[in-house]
């Protein structure tokens, strides 16, 4: 699949001009940028695929493994820079159809589990969600890749 000049997720993708401070990460195949303040805990990030396609079973063998390396470097990464005890991996592609997946750091302190965690309400505000890019970013700069 090519880029769909409609979807709103492969715009991120084309573009170039964005300055690599909005961008938790990025590589050839991965766009990481931290959710939304009123949706996010400080630390959630969105992991969005610079192809379009929608599917795990459309990612090459080349993609598929460097998500598994991804995830694995952001889990650390959250870990380390949030409080958190679990990261919650999501990814239902319901709204926007391009292959986009969600982290959510989950503290020790929070009395919410699992589901029950994922559905109540989390926000953020723009100092925090900036602190926590950033300190996501610092982490995986000094990390061996």
């Amino acid at each position: 699949m090519t880029d769909d000049r409609t979807c709103p997720y492969c715009d991120l993708g084309i573009s170039t001009e964005v300055s690599s401070g909005e961008w938790v990460h990025r590589d050839e195949f991965w766009l990481v940028q931290h959710g939304p303040l009123d949706t996010s805990r400080p630390g959630t990030v969105k992991i969005v695929s610079r192809r379009h396609y929608i599917d795990f079973a459309d990612m090459t063998s080349t993609e598929a493994a460097s998500f598994g390396h991804l995830l694995n470097r952001l889990d650390i990464a959250l870990r380390a820079t949030t409080d958190a005890e679990r990261v919650h991996l999501v990814s239902t592609r319901d709204r926007v159809q391009h292959f986009h997946a969600w982290l959510y750091p989950r503290p020790a302190s929070h009395p919410l589990r699992g589901t029950d965690f994922l559905n109540a309400p989390q926000t953020s505000d723009a100092a925090q969600a900036e602190h926590a890019a950033q300190a996501i970013r610092h982490h995986l700069a000094t990390q061996v890749a």
